[in-house]
């Protein structure tokens, strides 16, 4: 009965041994295939080593080849960081976005900013193999990371809990002196910070102010090594732009003028400035373009109508000044009451012999034309702000034969 005991104890443990080892082989089996499943390859752009306190040595990329599974971290065009980097001692250090949610404060994100090149958000270690439960801050109070754009080398410090401590990313840190000499270590990237784009000869061209109601546009040249994708353009009668007249919103176009339907004010000071895209997502920020001032009001508008329509050689031709003319109120008048305002009338435009009645005569005007042919009359009013011309064609005929009835 004893002998039947011993063995039958002995058949339980050793089950109990081959169901530990059964489960711990699942275990591994499962971690393996996770770590097959989430390597990344030897082409990422981050590659070198970091030092951290706790757990030594963090390699970024297996770019030796070492080893059966490939892993490296890679920044994104948009400066978001990916993949996985290595520590002997505790596994796999995550800066996938998917698995760095839940991250303990501020944005769980890893990544650079392509202004600033400062690194900031979270990576997350695999702690001892037992769950991901390693977080390390890479931008937080006092400390950061950042990727010096001239050498592309990690500076700066991160931050892990008990588990990692503190992480240097570069021998080269001050805080700890050079320590290259001992042990040159850093983190270094092949990736390249898009140069920001710049706008320059900002301008703004007025068309005519006697054809048209305050036409302004913009223009501008864009300067980057790729081209312009978006631009945005704001105007506004204040200087800090709280309100914008005028705001374009981003607009995609690889244009270099903006021509907006507004209705300007007359008498007024406005401001404007751009904002321009690259390719690559890069802006210009603000740049400020030069103030243009509207005219105090509307320019003065020349009219006239010949009387009579059809005129005759030696025949008296009126032209009858119909021309309006603006104040500061915007209310219209006669040019002809105006104190300020001239006249200059040609009434053969195209002779080129200039204006035959100039800016002492007011109102209509008459004259005569010995030749038959077609003449071109212009009409030039000048106020307190501006001239504008009108030109009318008209046709002098031979006049008709005078002729008598007579009876037969």
């Amino acid at each position: 009965m004893e002998d039947i005991k011993k063995k039958y104890e002995f058949k339980l443990l050793l089950f109990l041994f081959l169901s530990g080892a059964l489960i711990i082989s699942i275990f591994f089996f499962f971690n393996n295939s996770k770590v097959e499943q989430v390597e990344a390859g030897t082409g990422d752009n981050v590659f070198g080593y970091a030092w951290s306190e706790n757990i030594g040595w963090i390699s970024f990329n297996n770019t030796t080849g070492e080893g059966s599974t490939n892993y490296g971290v890679n920044i994104g065009s948009d400066g978001t960081f990916s993949g996985y980097a290595w520590s002997e001692n505790i596994g796999w250090i995550s800066f996938n976005q998917s698995e760095l949610s839940g991250c303990p404060s501020g944005t769980c994100r890893a990544e650079v900013n392509l202004l600033t090149h400062e690194v900031s958000g979270w990576a997350r270690a695999l702690a001892y193999g037992d769950g991901w439960d390693g977080w390390i801050k890479l931008r937080g109070s006092g400390y950061g990371v950042e990727i010096n754009d001239a050498t592309q080398e990690f500076e700066g410090w991160a931050w892990g809990d008990v588990v990692v401590g503190w992480v240097s990313f570069n021998c080269k840190n001050p805080e700890t002196g050079n320590v290259c000499s001992t042990s040159n270590y850093q983190v270094k990237t092949s990736f390249t910070f898009n140069q920001l784009p710049i706008a320059t000869d900002l301008t703004f061209s007025v068309l005519d102010y006697c054809i048209y109601s305050l036409p302004t546009s913009f223009s501008w040249t864009f300067e980057d090594d790729g081209t312009q994708e978006y631009y945005q353009v704001q105007i506004d009668n204040n200087s800090n732009f709280s309100s914008p007249e005028v705001d374009s919103g981003k607009v995609y176009s690889s244009s270099e003028a903006y021509a907006p339907v507004f209705s300007f004010l007359y008498n007024t000071t406005y401001y404007w400035r751009l904002k321009v895209w690259d390719d690559k997502g890069a802006d210009s920020g603000w740049v400020s373009g030069p103030l243009f001032a509207t005219p105090l009001h509307a320019y003065p508008y020349p009219d006239f109508t010949p009387s009579p329509q059809s005129p005759s050689v030696d025949e008296v031709v009126e032209f009858v000044d119909n021309s309006e003319c603006y104040n500061a109120s915007g209310n219209e008048y006669s040019c002809q009451n105006g104190g300020s305002v001239g006249y200059q009338w040609d009434f053969d435009y195209d002779a080129g012999d200039g204006f035959t009645v100039d800016s002492t005569y007011k109102g209509s005007a008459t004259t005569t034309y010995s030749i038959s042919q077609p003449y071109t009359v212009r009409l030039r009013v000048t106020d307190d702000i501006g001239t504008c011309n009108t030109n009318r064609l008209i046709n002098i005929s031979f006049p008709l034969p005078e002729w008598e009835e007579v009876s037969p």
